[in-house]
């Protein structure tokens, strides 16, 4: 609007403001009379309310008082005259006319303009025909689409878009992530009277493709001239495009928004600012979209490899078993894959290391698969495999080998050069399996029985084996029980000084008597007690009665230097409360700290080297004595052998059965012994059976044995008429 100040320039300058306007303006002074307009005013007298004649020096109101039955007319001259008489400062009046078969929207505007003693009145006029078209246009694609979401506010959107703006198509794309070239799918996509299938093209040559790039466009006619490479516009017989990104507030363009029409369009920018309202939305919701796409797919993945988890591993073999039920002729098997000594690699090189492995054992085995089957991990270092459309047992083993072929090649880590191998068990679908977890289950169950005959092999589930699981179960059930039932005894093997055969000291090893088995073998029940951490309450309660047993015979036998050995898991000493529990059963027994020998293994030690090497510097701090069990046949380091806290070396019986040979048995028990006595430990050979043997480690000056050639392990009562003797 023009203030007073603004009128007082002179009359050239003055007029220039005027025409330099768009809108339709005019001054009138007290009595109606125009003292000037603009070029706008003088192009379009007659349209609207703008009365013909009115020219500077005619009187607005008597031309507009000579018309008749036109009651905005009326109205704006009783707005006039009711200014000239200061009964109001301003005056707005928003109507409609048709012109030419359509309905034009315009808005009239008085204002009172102080200009010294007297007061001028400013009236123009405006054509919002557009804008009024842009809010009917918006009011229906918005109410259209107001109680939609997700891929409903999609469908919706481009439906209303073609209506409200009179086009042809409408469609709404996703960017699909590295493509290359770039290429874009279809959320949406109207065409003309229904709803066209989804579809993916590529932007290259299209007028799609500046838009991806960020920049809306219009192109209102020649569509196909200007790019006759898309034989798409040609198919749709395309003339006009409007089209804009969809941008989200990162600044990163997710998709874009556009129409077609097959007619040149004319309102080319209202429609490119309709369809800007709406990308907003559509950019909102196609992040919601992406958002719950990634939920679900988060839920249904690994997310370190990348490949399908448990939950979606599940879901498709869960079809696939209804589908074989339906048609038994569609045969498939289930594969379980555990890698082999995984858990040293990962606490050896560090986790990051065993990650960077997990990822690439992922797309080694996928390289051995078709397409059409199915891998995932189903956690740590377990992964599952679905074959569909086989024949036979002998398909499914032939991927088995594949894989363990393929697994014989060195995976690089980084700078480190790493080899595993993988066991693998094997579920067939003749087997009447009733669920997929019933199957996955046969597959574990198959794969366990291939670590347990030597690893880097394949087993396949079948009757026998399933029997040989029930009764595993059944197995482990009853020993949960051994304990609270008294059913479990410590059996002691003597340890024997070799140069005059007498005995320092016992083994102490847990026996089972099962009440409808009869004697079960420490083998099996030791390994379930790993298993299902039974190990921990189990060797509380053999430390325990071995204390007091011992206790008993030192008194008894007036011999305080009786000592017992205790067999010692990985799980038992990583327990933070371990030396404390020990000096309480200690001080329960009354037994002194040097009296009990803790036997470990190798294996134990390279666990966790450094967490080991500080529980057993504890456990020798308090007097307990430390002996390494089986040595020689773990994987240890004599690198650091000299910096354990231990006390003696168990040389394994594996050594002993052929010391009476010439050969390297003896040659490796002769440097155990001469290696321990440099290092001032003692030697205890194990599973001593004949004289000749004996007589070989007496040679060899190894200070004590055990085995078979004194005695067997005797339950406590047997053993004190050994000790009587």
């Amino acid at each position: 609007m023009l203030s007073g100040s603004q009128l007082q320039f002179n009359n050239n300058q003055f007029q220039a403001i005027l025409d330099g306007l768009s809108t339709q303006v005019a001054i009138l002074d007290q009595t109606g009379k125009i003292v000037a307009t603009n070029q706008a005013w003088k192009s379009n007298l007659g349209v609207g309310l703008l009365v013909r004649n009115a020219s500077v020096g005619e009187n607005y109101l008597k031309l507009s008082q000579s018309i008749n039955n036109i009651d905005q007319v009326q109205l704006v001259v009783e707005a006039i005259e009711e200014i000239i008489n200061n009964q109001r400062e301003e005056f707005k009046l928003e109507y409609s006319r048709d012109r030419h078969n359509q309905k034009n929207w315009f808005i009239i505007n008085l204002k009172k303009l102080p200009d010294g003693d007297f007061n001028k009145i400013l009236i123009s006029q405006e054509n919002i025909t557009e804008y009024k078209q842009m809010e009917s246009s918006l009011r229906s694609v918005a109410e259209g689409t107001a109680y939609t979401t997700g891929q409903d506010f999609f469908y919706s959107l481009v439906y209303h878009l073609t209506r409200a703006l009179s086009v042809d198509y409408a469609f709404v794309t996703e960017c699909l992530e590295q493509s290359n070239p770039p290429r874009v799918s279809t959320l949406a996509f109207w065409c003309k009277q229904y709803f066209g299938h989804n579809f993916e093209y590529s932007l290259a040559n299209t007028p799609c493709q500046k838009v991806i790039n960020g920049l809306p466009c219009l192109y209102p006619s020649n569509l196909q001239q200007i790019f006759p490479f898309d034989l798409d516009l040609v198919k749709y017989r395309a003339e006009s495009y409007v089209g804009v990104p969809l941008i989200n507030s990162s600044g990163k363009i997710l998709g874009h928004l556009a129409v077609i029409s097959e007619h040149p369009i004319e309102d080319g920018s209202l429609k490119l600012s309709i369809l800007e309202i709406f990308a907003a939305r559509a950019t909102a919701e196609l992040e919601r979209k992406r958002a719950e796409e990634q939920l679900i797919y988060d839920a249904l993945h690994d997310g370190l490899t990348g490949l399908p988890n448990r939950n979606l591993f599940s879901e498709h073999l869960n079809r696939v078993l209804k589908k074989h039920q339906r048609n038994p002729e569609n045969q498939f098997a289930v594969l379980f894959l555990d890698l082999d000594r995984f858990k040293v690699v990962n606490d050896s090189l560090g986790h990051t290391i065993g990650d960077q492995l997990l990822i690439q054992m992922g797309k080694r085995i996928q390289a051995c698969l078709r397409s059409s089957d199915l891998l995932a991990r189903l956690g740590g270092d377990e992964f599952a495999i679905l074959l569909e459309g086989i024949n036979t047992i002998k398909d499914a083993t032939k991927f088995a080998k594949r894989i363990q072929k393929s697994l014989t090649l060195p995976f690089w880590v980084g700078s480190n050069e790493v080899f595993t191998s993988a066991s693998i068990g094997i579920a067939f679908s003749d087997l009447n399996s009733n669920s997929s977890e019933e199957l996955l289950r046969n597959a574990d169950i198959a794969m366990y029985k291939a670590k347990a005959l030597g690893k880097s092999r394949h087993e396949l589930f079948n009757e026998t084996l399933h029997i040989e699981v029930v009764n595993r179960l059944q197995l482990e059930t009853d020993f949960r029980r051994a304990l609270d039932k008294g059913e479990l005894q410590l059996h002691y093997q003597p340890i024997i000084s070799l140069s005059n055969q007498k005995v320092i000291g016992f083994e102490a090893l847990v026996r089972w008597h099962h009440p409808k088995r009869g004697y079960v073998c420490p083998e099996k029940f030791i390994s379930l007690a790993e298993e299902t951490g039974m190990v921990i309450p189990l060797g509380w309660w053999v430390l325990q009665e071995a204390c007091y047993q011992l206790r008993e015979w030192q008194i008894n036998f007036n011999n305080p230097n009786l000592t017992v050995g205790v067999n010692f898991s990985q799980k038992q000493l990583s327990q933070t409360n371990l030396v404390d529990s020990l000096l309480q059963i200690l001080e329960a027994t009354g037994l002194e700290a040097k009296s009990l020998k803790l036997e470990i293994t190798e294996s134990m030690l390279m666990d966790d080297i450094k967490a080991t090497m500080k529980t057993l510097s504890r456990l020798k701090a308090v007097g307990i004595q430390l002996h390494l069990d089986d040595f020689g046949t773990g994987y240890s380091s004599l690198s650091y052998l000299h910096s354990l806290p231990i006390d003696a070396l168990k040389i394994d019986r594996s050594f002993i059965k052929n010391i009476d040979q010439e050969g390297k048995n003896s040659k490796i028990v002769e440097a155990i012994v001469m290696m321990a006595k440099s290092l001032e430990l003692k030697v205890i050979a194990e599973g001593i059976e004949t004289p000749i043997q004996l007589a070989k480690l007496q040679k060899l000056q190894c200070p004590y044995g055990q085995g078979y050639l004194f005695s067997r392990p005797l339950s406590p009562q047997v053993l004190q008429s050994y000790l009587n003797r």
